[in-house]
């Protein structure tokens, strides 16, 4: 008989991005999985772990990877039907007796492992690892430019201001992607955007966009405009 395969994996689409990897046991009592969330800053996340509510006797989250009870977030005992907060609740969980968790206004400082340690009947026992990944919402940029009135052949230079950082930045002109052209330079990070020499067809409205995987913001339009003389 062939054995299975060490590592089944497969994408499931849940109230975030959820990937799941399973990892067989080598023992018949002993099994453990990992899980994989992403979610925007200030949602909910439901940690839901399938298939745990059949003969459970009892359960602990921890945040981490480590079974230690000094970083225990509730244990639920199925026998007394009672729930005993740990160390580490912030009071924004809420357990549910199936073995999910439910974590409430997301902060980046969420990201991380969490541990479900479960106990069945028939000595079964099932440890999950939980990681979290939180994204910040970003932050709407603000255009600046060296000379809102250019002189033809000159040189103008675009500043597109933002806190964030590890985002990714688009530039737009006239409500559409700006078009890289030789006389276009831009910074390695694409926050600046020198165009060098200005011609006139270069006038017109000018924008900036950051995103991240869970967010976008454009900047409100700056025009440039041509002076002559």
């Amino acid at each position: 008989m062939e054995s299975p395969p060490l590592f089944l994996c497969k994408g499931l689409l849940l109230t975030a991005s959820l990937l799941i990897c399973w990892s067989w046991p080598t023992a018949a009592l002993l099994t453990s999985k990992e899980m994989r969330f992403s979610a925007a800053e200030g949602a909910k996340v439901l940690f839901s772990v399938p298939d745990q509510e059949e003969n459970l006797l009892s359960f602990s989250w921890y945040k981490g990877k480590d079974v230690n009870e000094n970083f225990t977030i509730a244990l639920y005992k199925k026998s007394s039907d009672s729930l005993q907060l740990g160390k580490t609740v912030s009071g924004r969980e809420e357990i549910y007796k199936d073995g999910s968790m439910m974590l409430q206004a997301v902060t980046p400082e969420d990201t991380g492992f969490y541990t479900l340690q479960t106990f069945k009947a028939h000595g079964q026992q099932e440890v999950t690892y939980v990681h979290l990944q939180v994204y910040k919402i970003v932050t709407k940029p603000y255009l600046q430019l060296n000379h809102t009135r250019l002189k033809r052949k000159s040189a103008s230079i675009f500043t597109c201001v933002s806190p964030d950082t590890g985002v990714d930045i688009n530039w737009f002109f006239n409500y559409k992607p700006l078009n890289i052209t030789k006389r276009t330079t831009l910074s390695p990070e694409k926050r600046e955007i020198t165009i060098s020499p200005v011609w006139r067809a270069d006038a017109g409205i000018y924008q900036c966009e950051v995103s991240n995987s869970f967010s976008s913001k454009k900047s409100n339009p700056l025009l440039m405009a041509l002076a002559y003389g």
